[in-house]
């Protein structure tokens, strides 16, 4: 249950303190000006200031830092037992990544250094739990496969931030139905989440509709380390049993509002390894892209997709409690994705048909 700090305190202070402050340090790097270049894969034509990650990176690790030092028994919650190895984690790859957004580097060392983060968090025992065939310790296939999920996760949120607004709006959206399904929880877990939403809703602001700067990798890349770290922490306060799970729920149900940026990304890697085309070589072939070299603006896309995450929220909402068996949900997602996909390549094609004649 929540007790010394109740769901509306951090509401509070963080629409009052964090949103602002986050705000005001981006716009003080629209001020700074890291630009970033229109690059093949750019869905911008003009050099527009970047790295604006570090703008809600900052605020909220000051935040959080704030909060364990105030919180009178913070041995009580199981997240801060993770926390410094999470803190240590984004601080490596914060700044590999701004150094990437100011100079870009190789993608082997990039890789080498999101497998160092992963390791890091893998090592402490924070790994996917698997019920059903009683992995649920430190053991070494539970390590990998974490691993694996974890470093997908970072480059598939870097891959999918390419339109105004789309990884930022959709996260924040993911975000609130990730709360609604650990409720209750300590109320450090609750204050985790939202103060990650308001120090990203300040930099939002300013990426959505037109885009007065961009997260960069390091923010994209923070993103995705987040939503596999509080995926991870939701095991841990999923109220629900999960004994017969072949995956644990909690974790299931945290990646599955953003259900259709990561298909979009294992979709695009699936079809460009079958096509034969270099896996690492920059490129604009990800449904979102279609989208929008079909013509549909940044905004029409963005919007199209906060819908999506929405739709997807809602049915892990029915899910977990108990409207629809999760092989109902799964269905109803797999036949909502194969329809979208149709729609896209459908639109791609008029499209270049409308070029020939």
């Amino acid at each position: 249950m929540l007790t010394s700090l109740s769901l509306f305190n951090p509401l509070f202070f963080g629409f009052c303190g964090i949103f602002p402050l986050s705000a005001a340090l981006t716009y003080l790097m629209i001020q700074v000006n890291i630009s970033a270049e229109p690059m093949q894969r750019s869905s911008h034509d003009a050099p527009t200031p970047t790295a604006g990650g570090l703008a809600f990176i900052s605020v909220f690790w000051i935040t959080q830092l704030a909060l364990f030092l105030i919180s009178s028994s913070p041995s009580s919650s199981l997240l801060y037992r993770f926390l410094p190895v999470y803190g240590l984690a984004s601080f490596v790859l914060a700044i590999i990544s701004l150094r990437d957004d100011y100079k870009p580097l190789s993608y082997r060392f990039r890789l080498f250094i999101h497998l160092v983060c992963v390791t890091l968090i893998v090592s402490q025992g924070l790994q996917i739990q698997f019920p059903a065939f009683g992995l649920d310790t430190n053991g070494w296939i539970a390590a990998i496969i974490t691993g694996f999920c974890l470093v997908s996760l970072i480059n598939g949120a870097n891959f999918v931030d390419g339109l105004n607004g789309l990884l930022s709006g959709c996260f924040l959206i993911s975000l609130v139905f990730n709360v609604l399904t650990i409720l209750p929880a300590h109320s450090s877990v609750i204050s985790f989440y939202v103060f990650l939403f308001f120090s990203v809703l300040g930099f939002f602001v300013f990426n959505f509709p037109r885009a007065r700067i961009f997260m960069g990798d390091i923010g994209s890349t923070f993103l995705g380390l987040t939503v596999g770290f509080s995926a991870l922490i939701s095991q841990f306060y999923y109220p629900l049993a999960t004994d017969i799970a072949w995956v644990h729920k909690g974790f299931i149900y945290a990646l599955t509002p953003l259900g259709f940026l990561w298909f979009d990304v294992g979709f695009t890697l699936l079809r460009r390894a079958i096509l034969r085309y270099r896996l690492t070589e920059p490129h604009r072939d990800h449904l979102i892209h279609i989208l929008n070299d079909c013509g549909y603006s940044h905004t029409f896309v963005s919007c199209l997709y906060f819908f999506l995450t929405a739709l997807m929220g809602g049915l892990t909402l029915l899910s977990h409690y108990g409207y629809l068996t999760f092989l109902s949900f799964f269905l109803i997602y797999s036949f909502a994705q194969m329809l979208f996909c149709f729609w896209v390549f459908h639109q791609k094609q008029h499209r270049h048909k409308s070029k020939s004649s």
